[in-house]
């Protein structure tokens, strides 16, 4: 059995927010935000794309762009969220 993870970079990024700015578990994390556990869940996997009213809220709260939740680029952010978000990439 194949599963699909389209968004899977996307989901990487915000593992990588939660692993950096805290230490709760994913759905603890999630609900900090007021994310549905299951929800955040299939974001973070990547087989969902978070919603753009769900991304806004991570963006205001860390310091982060739209662009750099889901295309990973990094120019505008601060030095910490910019290393927080290459931390999601993987090591070539």
């Amino acid at each position: 059995m194949s599963h699909s993870y389209p968004y899977k970079e996307i989901g990487n990024r915000l593992e990588a927010l939660r692993r950096n700015y805290s230490d709760l578990t994913q759905g603890a994390w999630a609900e900090s935000h007021g994310f549905n556990p299951t929800q955040y869940n299939n974001w973070a996997k990547g087989v969902r794309r978070i919603p753009v009213d769900c991304a806004e809220r991570l963006a205001d709260s860390y310091g982060l762009t739209l662009d750099s939740i889901y295309r990973g680029r990094l120019d505008g952010l601060s030095e910490n969220a910019a290393k927080v978000l290459l931390s999601a990439r993987p090591i070539a």
